[in-house]
């Protein structure tokens, strides 16, 4: 199958046409030899489903544009929720490592392509227009990430290495993968772990090797996934048990009125314009981390144990900004290493 990458520029150039290109020019611009473009239209035809033709008048190769080049509802424009979710989507399936079934998703990505950059006025593709950044996205190992798919696909066990970041143990686990998610540009793994006889939350980049095994994976049920995974604070597992109350100024009210930190969150305005939320949570890694990027801007008013957390976590942050910074740099860098001269022998 060819690369992904000369597709969607063979795809763009073709879309972006005026006139049929031919297949020297196609080779200029590609910097590939004619039997590679050949092959590149040959795919947009018989996988991508593509309306490609070659005029010979023109010469060259075009985009039939009297072909079935529509939208959804007949041409109309996307709602912003539905090219939200396309444009995820197709990013999500792009995450996936090179050489992990790619193949198989081949299919579905094209679609997604044709769904998203493909405009009955032959309007140059969207893909120069609208960017999905995913920051922090952490690198996954590729036999890891097959080793995982393929336990979820067989319901089978999967024996792994692992690392835990909050201790830094190497650790042996057999599990049994319940539900993959993709969670701010990172994948994590559900699954009932055998050694602790219950359910856990791996992220994938964590996992150092892993196998698939004949035993059959113990089944979870999808009740038990919701309310351990859906009712806590971001990826952590575990059941809420508690409920934040932060009290936002009128400034950050703004933004924070339209943000969904929970799906049972809820929230009321303030007499000064301000915004007091209340926020389910179990685990406060990721409350915290969410709370302290509106600075002084938001108040921790209850748990008292989360409020104390915070109010550390800003004593903290405010030490460290009373002096310079490059002079505290300077003053922790490690002294040179000084020789020593040799000792002169006596004799």
């Amino acid at each position: 199958m060819p690369s992904h990458q000369r597709v969607t520029e063979i795809q763009a150039l073709l879309e972006g046409a005026r006139a049929p290109l031919s297949t020297d020019q196609l080779c200029g611009s590609l910097g590939v030899s004619r039997a590679t473009v050949k092959r590149l239209v040959a795919y947009l035809r018989d996988s991508a489903q593509l309306p490609v033709r070659f005029d010979r008048e023109g010469g060259g190769y075009l985009l039939d544009r009297s072909a079935a080049l529509t939208t959804p509802r007949g041409g109309a424009t996307y709602k912003a929720q539905e090219l939200s979710a396309l444009l995820t989507a197709n990013e999500i399936l792009e995450q996936i490592p090179p050489g992990t079934f790619r193949s198989e998703t081949a299919k579905l990505r094209a679609h997604l392509q044709r769904l998203l950059f493909r405009r009955p006025t032959g309007a140059r593709q969207l893909r120069n227009r609208i960017k999905l950044s995913l920051p922090q996205n952490r690198s996954v190992d590729e036999a890891v990430f097959a080793a995982v798919l393929g336990a979820l696909q067989s319901q089978r066990r999967l024996r792994m290495g692992y690392r835990s970041r909050s201790r830094e143990a190497d650790t042996r686990r057999e599990v049994s993968p319940a539900r993959l998610t993709f969670y701010r540009s990172n994948w994590y793994l559900a699954a009932w772990c055998h050694h602790s006889d219950d359910l856990r939350v791996f992220s994938i980049d964590r996992i150092a090797d892993a196998e698939v095994v004949q035993a059959a994976a113990h089944a979870v049920p999808e009740a038990l996934l919701e309310k351990r995974l859906s009712s806590g604070y971001g990826i952590f597992e575990g059941e809420a048990d508690q409920v934040a109350r932060l009290r936002f100024s009128a400034a950050a009210a703004r933004w924070v009125a339209d943000e969904p930190w929970h799906p049972q969150q809820k929230h009321e305005r303030l007499p000064d314009g301000g915004l007091l939320l209340k926020v389910p949570f179990r685990h406060a890694i990721e409350l915290q981390m969410d709370i302290l990027r509106y600075g002084a801007e938001v108040e921790v008013l209850g748990p008292p144990a989360l409020r104390a957390q915070v109010a550390k976590e800003l004593r903290g942050a405010s030490r460290r900004y009373r002096g310079d910074g490059e002079a505290t740099l300077k003053r922790t860098a490690p002294s040179p290493v000084r020789a020593r001269r040799p000792r002169r022998k006596r004799g």
